[in-house]
């Protein structure tokens, strides 16, 4: 059979394989140099990628899983939610089993070494510095990338807060498809004056892209409003990434970042309806636009924005009202859109992923049920993140 799919024109190849997984496609490299050198080449990554993300919006869903039980905490990988498919562990990662998960795009994962303490750390004419371990790996095709280090100034030290415990760090990953590129934003605050009631003074901030075309990190301008924003894994949507804001102080407005501008902007909130206290908001992607989960102890909205940066765009897609089945648990209702999915019927299922334990659900919108996310091999508890299969290099390329 191979023979005769040899003869066909290279295009026709190309198309043909870019459809399959890529654990395929790295046996299908020994073929032919003509494969090796095809599956290989800028043009079918990128082809094979479009594919890949296409089919990620139909049947199937992939996942990567990391376990959060355990002193080592493994990563798995499971092919399609929707299926029966069991958990493949992949290992632990750049760092081993020190190696924590922060997200994914494009088939590639941005990862850490578990722990602030884990960071290089040293002195330097009375200031302290802390640099820490970031890479970024394909766990398909087993390349990972070491960023170069950037060096974090700890501009104060208390015995209140320590060195590290006063640092908060928050890292973004997403692709600039303009430029070509994929790119590592760092957004570091750290408490200087813990009395200061003015955020402006009370902390200082910095931010920082990171390249993988030029492998180098570049300071940009950080808005002070960037004070505000919850301290949550960004949401990457339209190449850019969205943080909420901290309710009650003042900023109504998504907090966004443009990765291939490299810069920040804001955008609209919906006109929320529930006006209960607590509530608990998380933003999302479903069908290709961002969402949002507002969940309190009334019910939870699920809106989406049809037209990305306009107000008027938001729809309510889903009011799930207390006496629900979904709302069955103790506890609050928060919850994080993940996908929508159609079944085998081409109804649309939601993928939600509970906050308070982690767990993932289905929610069918024409049935108003719910039923719990069965994965075989699955850890006890895990933090899980959409993940689909490509051959992108992680290297920078003049290391390629």
């Amino acid at each position: 059979m191979i023979s005769s799919v040899m003869k066909l024109p290279e295009n026709v190849i190309a198309h043909i394989l870019s459809y399959l997984p890529v654990k395929s496609l790295l046996l299908f490299k020994c073929v032919s140099k003509l494969w090796c050198s095809l599956i290989e080449s800028e043009y079918f990554i990128k082809l094979h990628l479009r594919n890949s993300v296409h089919g990620s919006s139909g049947a199937k869903l992939g996942l990567i899983l990391q376990d959060t039980c355990f002193l080592k905490p493994k990563i798995f990988s499971v092919a399609d939610v929707g299926s029966p498919n069991e958990c493949v562990e992949l290992g632990g990662g750049p760092f081993g089993y020190r190696t924590r998960l922060l997200g994914s795009c494009n088939g590639l994962l941005y990862v850490c070494q578990s722990d602030m303490e884990d960071s290089v750390q040293y002195k330097r004419s009375g200031i302290y510095y802390v640099s820490p371990k970031i890479a970024l790996w394909n766990p398909l095709t087993k390349k990972s990338h070491i960023l170069p280090l950037a060096p974090i100034q700890v501009t104060s030290w208390s015995p209140l807060y320590g060195i590290l415990d006063s640092l908060k760090v928050e890292y973004a990953f997403g692709n600039d498809s303009i430029n070509d590129d994929y790119k590592v934003l760092r957004i570091v605050q750290q408490i200087i004056n813990p009395g200061m009631a003015d955020p402006d003074h009370m902390f200082y901030l910095k931010t920082m892209v990171y390249s993988l075309k030029a492998n180098s990190w570049r300071e940009i301008a950080a808005p002070s409003y960037l004070h505000y924003i919850v301290s949550t894994e960004s949401v990457l949507i339209r190449e850019a990434f969205h943080w909420l804001p901290i309710q009650g102080h003042g900023l109504m407005n998504i907090v966004a970042f443009d990765i291939r501008r490299e810069d920040y902007c804001t955008v609209p909130l919906p006109n929320l309806e529930s006006k209960s206290s607590p509530c608990y908001r998380n933003l999302g992607v479903l069908g290709q636009c961002l969402s949002l989960a507002s969940s309190s102890v009334d019910n939870v909205e699920i809106w989406v924005m049809k037209e990305y940066g306009m107000k008027d765009s938001w729809v309510r897609l889903l009011l799930l009202e207390q006496s629900s089945s979904l709302c069955y648990r103790s506890g609050p209702y928060d919850l994080i859109p993940l996908a929508f999915v159609k079944d085998d019927n081409g109804d649309h299922k939601v993928l939600l992923k509970w906050m308070y334990d982690r767990s993932l659900i289905w929610y069918d919108p024409k049935l108003r049920t719910y039923e719990n996310v069965q994965i075989d091999g699955a850890p006890w508890l895990y933090q899980s993140y959409i993940f689909v299969g490509s051959l992108v290099s992680p290297l920078p390329p003049i290391m390629q």
